[in-house]
């Protein structure tokens, strides 16, 4: 993926010229002309419905400081999370409510922060070195949903703008992407079963961190809180499952229905799950699950066990059941198995379901592969899971009371493992194996 750069004619240039031509100290600034006007440039927005480039970006979010009126060790925004529309004429982007200063500020400097989407709750922690104020503006609690499939992308920008030499000029500001993008792929070329797979999981991941734009710096950096949780997403009406059957070319396995699939993830350095020796992955390390049925050749579902060969708890490893429509591969929605055997569309079992004629209800048991992820800004990770040899280990959340432990192989030998990381730099890429699954 690239960056768009564009190149545009300065709104205003004409004021530019006419105060440069002049050769004085201090130019005049026309009052009429006090709105502030912003132009764009941006890496495309990843987007489940539509692909958002310079074309269709309409909309962000801008703070303004002003350095010079530090007051009493704090710094107020100028203007402080407001709005800006793009001008479907003019393709420049404006508010009413963001204004230049009042006369007399034209030797001051004006530091603007931007984002998109706007965030849901903005903090200032500012302080005052000496008498030369320096300011750290914060968008704290910034939180990823545990639904893949309503995770949004979030682009910053940050530019410090002189006013003595940029005033009534527009406003260029250059976004960045802030998050990590993940796709995960599937291939597998073993003749004597079939793989189905129904959903994707990532356990361990940040749930919440703040977002400190740091001035000369790029847009900003992630302070992660101590929370992890899981992100994952479970395939839902009109997906199709995804077969893996002597399959040599690697597919997604993200689900979906429109658009690309992938996660919007938190930067940051993570460490994978230690299944060896902490199989409930109490410290929280990083794993790739992957919800999926294993068939073999002769027809007979290996996976969830249907019987007690792997274990006298084998039965109770936790399942998730699917109904698919009567060719058997698109998901009809999601059910709940009651104790005396019914299905129900809501986990409350209250809302019996009756199996349609022709329809089917598949049951899928999750897998775990540990993952370490060194996830950067701006940059998106393919992992390639290669089922060849073997489907993963038991998640940490499997309790011994409900069959094998968690961190056991659930049918044998490895899970080969391709990472490719690209960005706006050059890419690398490397493959690894996972032991033990």
């Amino acid at each position: 993926m690239s960056t768009i750069k564009f190149t545009y004619l300065t709104f205003g240039a004409a004021l530019l010229l006419t105060s440069c031509a002049k050769d004085i100290a201090e130019p005049e600034f026309p009052q009429d002309e006090s709105r502030i006007y912003f132009r764009t440039s941006l890496p495309e927005i990843v987007s489940r419905t539509q692909n958002v480039s310079n074309d269709n970006f309409t909309e962000f979010s801008v703070t303004v400081f002003n350095p010079a009126d530090a007051k009493d060790g704090k710094l107020e925004p100028y203007i402080n999370n407001i709005p800006v529309i793009k001008s479907e004429e003019s393709g420049v982007f404006s508010s009413e409510e963001c204004l230049w200063p009042a006369a007399g500020k034209e030797k001051n400097d004006l530091t603007f922060f931007a984002c998109h989407p706007a965030p849901s709750s903005l903090g200032n922690n500012t302080t005052i070195d000496g008498n030369v104020p320096a300011f750290d503006f914060r968008i704290q609690n910034f939180k990823v949903s545990e639904d893949i499939s309503q995770q949004v992308d979030f682009i910053a920008a940050y530019k410090s703008v002189s006013m003595k030499s940029e005033m009534y000029s527009d406003i260029r500001l250059d976004f960045e992407h802030a998050l990590s993008r993940i796709e995960v792929q599937a291939l597998g070329e073993n003749k004597n079963c079939k793989i189905e797979i129904a959903g994707v999981l990532m356990g361990g991941t940040y749930s919440e961190a703040s977002f400190d734009f740091k001035p000369k710096a790029g847009a900003g950096d992630w302070i992660p809180g101590d929370a992890k949780k899981k992100v994952h997403y479970v395939y839902g009406e009109g997906d199709r499952i995804v077969t893996i059957e002597n399959t040599a070319s690697a597919v997604s396995i993200m689900g979906g229905t429109q658009g690309d699939n992938y996660a919007m993830l938190l930067p940051s350095d993570y460490a994978a799950w230690n299944y060896q020796n902490d199989n409930t992955n109490s410290d929280q390390g990083l794993y790739l699950g992957v919800l999926l049925r294993v068939i073999d050749i002769k027809g007979k579902q290996q996976y969830p066990y249907t019987d007690t060969n792997q274990g006298p708890n084998a039965l109770d490893i936790p399942k998730v059941y699917l109904a698919v429509d009567g060719g058997g591969t698109v998901v009809s929605g999601q059910l709940y198995k009651g104790d005396d055997g019914r299905y129900f569309t809501n986990s409350a079992q209250t809302s019996p379901y009756t199996v349609p004629q022709g329809c089917t209800v598949k049951e899928f048991g999750w897998s775990a592969i540990p993952i370490t992820g060194d996830w950067k800004p701006g940059y998106y990770y393919t992992y390639t899971l290669d089922y060849t040899y073997g489907v993963g280990l038991h998640a940490p959340d499997v309790k011994p009371s409900e069959g094998p432990n968690a961190g056991d192989p659930i049918i044998s030998d490895k899970v080969g493992l391709t990472v490719t990381v690209k960005g706006w730099q050059s890419g690398t890429s490397s493959s690894i194996n996972v032991p033990g699954s």
